[in-house]
């Protein structure tokens, strides 16, 4: 009960203040989107137009602060991959096979674009950056909380799926906040920072188990190899990643075991679930041959399927063979990009020695990266280019960015033109009233 009148509160709040600062919106539209307290708190009646209030107001105060600034750094080629993906969606969505189908998924595909561009053109600091993956993790923690409650109490929840997602689905969007929640861990300086993250951190570990999706184990060991990779080699990065894989085997029982290793079968070993996935796949590439421009439209394999054996409303179970299936390979090129670019432009900060000075940098860079392969390897096996998660954090990974060239910017306006004769410093004597300010020019 205290959770759902917290909810109505900030919806409130959030509804009416961000009219004059959308930031409190976005934070709230982004922490809704991954709560979904429409089916938490379900019971309590209907909660789904809490979003669409917040988000509608968020806009009406971006619009008054003038839509930001545009100005996003090194992040500006991430932008516009992103951008770039929903106008290619948007050209193949008028040539889709069921253009409402089509049409009803570019309205989905703006609930997180927007919020994206609002993201990246009203936050400008490392500090707001890193809130937002705060925002994340500890959103995702609670409903890892409940689940694991439900789990306690003998039933697991978190097998059928939550908020409208099946447990791949589901276990996915666990996965891509598993990096984000270690790394804030790490770079926290707080102790009870460093309690909050390692709570989330446990409680999204197990219930990514507890979906018992062989996709979600696959990403989550991706997570693992690429946080081996940025990492400094230090005992407390080391035993960090040694306690998540110890407490990954522990929760691992044997059912579990069996079924993940299914999922490196040979193909005669393989079962139904497995071998029909593959084959899906194929089927994408056929309709990447006949149509690798535009695709089928947006959202429309699943319109296609009957056609080609499966049952109708059929999913391709892959984020990137039914993106190319559905928007032809510009399309699903540009959302490659997207992550792509991301993870290229944040690894130098990801990989920089580590010093006081930039250890949020740092962190906030290895999290971005961390979720990034996280979705990208478990999305392989599930069809879910919708989910708000890596969005958001790849937003605050921009934003990261946006931050970072504005401060190396302001470094380079502060630093003296040295050797330019017409700011020259005299040699000789203190600066008096008359030379103070004025140009000094060398004798001839």
């Amino acid at each position: 009960m205290k959770g759902l009148v917290l909810i109505y509160a900030l919806t409130l709040l959030a509804t009416v203040g961000s009219l004059r600062w959308p930031v409190v919106g976005l934070f709230t539209y982004v922490g809704f989107a991954v709560l979904r307290p429409e089916f938490i708190w379900g019971w309590a009646g209907d909660l789904s137009g809490i979003s669409l209030a917040v988000g509608i107001a968020t806009l009406i105060g971006w619009a008054f602060r003038g839509f930001g600034s545009l100005q996003v750094g090194k992040g500006r080629i991430i932008v516009a991959a992103l951008l770039g993906f929903a106008v290619w969606s948007s050209l193949s969505a008028l040539q889709a096979k069921d253009p409402d189908v089509a049409y009803v998924s570019l309205v989905a595909m703006a609930k997180f674009v927007m919020p994206f561009l609002i993201g990246v053109t009203l936050l400008d600091s490392e500090k707001q950056a890193r809130g937002m993956l705060w925002t994340i993790v500890l959103a995702q923690g609670y409903v890892a909380l409940e689940m694991n409650l439900n789990y306690l109490q003998g039933y697991n929840a978190a097998s059928v799926g939550f908020g409208g997602m099946d447990n791949n689905c589901f276990g996915v969007s666990l996965v891509a906040t598993i990096g984000p929640a270690i790394a804030l861990g790490l770079v926290a300086k707080r102790w009870y920072e460093k309690v909050l993250a390692g709570a989330a951190s446990a409680l999204i570990l197990h219930t990514t188990l507890l979906t018992f999706s062989r996709g979600a184990m696959v990403g989550v060991l991706a997570v693992g190899v690429s946080a081996f990779l940025i990492m400094p080699k230090r005992p407390k990065y080391l035993a960090v990643l040694a306690l998540a894989g110890l407490l990954s085997l522990r929760f691992t029982g044997p059912e579990l075991a069996a079924r993940y290793a299914s999922a490196f079968a040979d193909a005669d070993e393989r079962d139904y679930s497995a071998e029909s996935r593959v084959d899906l796949w194929l089927d994408c590439l056929k309709i990447v041959g006949d149509q690798p421009f535009f695709g089928v439209g947006p959202m429309n394999f699943p319109v296609v399927a009957s056609s080609l054996g499966w049952t109708e409303g059929k999913e391709a179970h892959s984020v990137w063979m039914q993106t190319a299936a559905e928007t032809g390979v510009p399309g699903v090129m540009a959302l490659m990009f997207f992550y792509v670019f991301a993870v290229v432009k944040l690894w130098p900060i990801a990989r920089a020695k580590p010093t006081d000075e930039n250890r949020y940098e740092k962190g906030l860079a290895m999290g971005v990266i961390m979720s990034i392969v996280g979705f990208a390897v478990a999305g392989q096996f599930v069809s879910l280019v919708g989910l708000e998660i890596p969005y958001y954090t790849t937003m605050a990974g921009v934003v990261l960015l946006k931050a970072s060239a504005a401060r190396t910017a302001a470094a380079a306006a502060a630093k003296p033109f040295a050797g330019h004769p017409t700011y020259a410093v005299a040699a000789r004597g203190p600066l008096s009233p008359v030379t103070l300010g004025r140009p000094v020019f060398p004798k001839r």
